[in-house]
């Protein structure tokens, strides 16, 4: 038998290198198409590991990050900034303190009304005096009955029917004296005695008792407003003839302060406190 020649087994070896460098070549093909082909379609290819959310990658770095914060070494606390407190100068020993000024403390009180009066001639302040009087005397008598009108303010004095009935007479005695009294004469009760006034009020009054509340209440009014009328009538100069010393002006300034002390004894009637003795 023939042996084959040499350079023919070679030939064979080299036939099967060539067929297996072939088909690994086939196989890298393959292996990159189906790589080409997941990576379009957004499938993993078989064998290669899943990449990890977002998410997870966020939290692993997180928890990373709190295990190294933990295993540091802790930081000393800042030292703390001390606060300087200021505190007043001591005083020398015997030196006293200086007090406040007096304007300081202490609050100024106004008179009451001094706004009216501030600029008021004699005759306005009159005006004004006779007003406030009288507004006592109505507050005074505001909403009292017929029942009460009619009843003493206090054993053998008069009740407050009577004292509005006096007091509107005490008007019309002014009227009639209001032309002598302002020439300087004297009014005619100058100078008389308790009793003597007494009596004459009671003369004054006799006449009117048998007057109604209502129509003595409207006969006071009545009478003040006239009064009021003529008063306007004076001119306000020479001011001597409203000022105390002169007969008209005397006369005058007696009726506010009898308005008020008429207006005091009814309110305390209907309060039921002790009533003032004098008429």
């Amino acid at each position: 038998m023939v042996a084959a020649p040499a350079s023919a087994g070679s030939a064979a070896d080299r036939g099967h290198r060539v067929a297996r460098a072939a088909g690994k070549k086939q196989s890298r093909r393959k292996s990159a198409g189906r790589s080409a082909s997941s990576a379009r379609s957004g499938k993993p290819r078989a064998g290669a590991k899943r990449r990890a959310p977002a998410k997870k990658k966020l939290a692993r770095a997180s928890a990373a990050k709190r295990r190294v914060k933990r295993a540091a070494p802790k930081r000393s606390a800042a030292p703390q900034r001390s606060v300087t407190r200021r505190t007043a100068a001591p005083r020398p020993a015997g030196v006293r303190r200086e007090p406040a000024p007096a304007a300081a403390v202490r609050q100024v009180v106004t008179p009451a009304f001094a706004t009216q009066r501030a600029h008021a001639s004699s005759r306005e302040e009159l005006l004004f005096e006779l007003a406030r009087a009288r507004a006592a005397v109505k507050a005074a008598i505001q909403g009292l009955s017929i029942a009460n009108a009619s009843r003493p303010i206090a054993p053998g004095k008069w009740s407050p029917l009577q004292i509005v009935l006096h007091l509107g007479e005490r008007d019309r005695v002014r009227l009639e004296e209001f032309h002598r009294t302002l020439h300087g004469q004297p009014r005619s009760w100058a100078g008389i005695s308790d009793a003597e006034q007494a009596a004459q009020n009671e003369q004054h009054l006799s006449p009117l008792r048998a007057l109604p509340w209502d129509s003595a209440v409207r006969r006071m009014d009545s009478l003040r407003e006239q009064l009021l009328l003529r008063l306007h009538e004076v001119p306000a100069l020479p001011d001597d003839v409203w000022q105390r010393g002169h007969a008209f002006a005397d006369m005058m300034w007696g009726l506010p302060e009898h308005d008020r002390h008429h207006a005091v004894q009814i309110k305390r009637a209907r309060t039921g406190e002790p009533v003032l003795t004098e008429d």
